[in-house]
């Protein structure tokens, strides 16, 4: 199953812009697969009530872009670029290879 990586295509914030596209590099560099939420998008009301739920409950505010692993959080911008540094992206992601 993919990975969910919770995004805007409306931010006029460019460090956003620009985490939001380094992010989907790093992952299409490392082929791994993931669906792109754009919580701007009405049609995803549920995705981004869930995101603010799951945010809140870890006193995390909202700065996109955010990584799930189906329902289970994985990481900011921060958490991937750390990741790839340290060479454990899949681990971090929680994905088994």
């Amino acid at each position: 199953m993919p990975i969910k990586v919770y995004m805007t295509n409306i931010a006029s914030n460019q460090l956003t812009i620009g985490n939001q596209r380094k992010l989907k590099h790093i992952l299409d560099t490392n082929k791994i697969d993931y669906n792109e939420i754009d919580i701007s998008d009405a049609k995803n009301s549920n995705e981004k009530e869930f995101l603010q739920r799951t945010l809140a409950s870890l006193n995390q505010k909202m700065s996109l872009p955010y990584v799930f692993n189906e329902e289970q959080y994985c990481c900011d911008f921060e958490g991937i670029s750390s990741a790839v540094e340290s060479n454990s992206l899949k681990e971090i992601l929680k994905l088994d290879n």
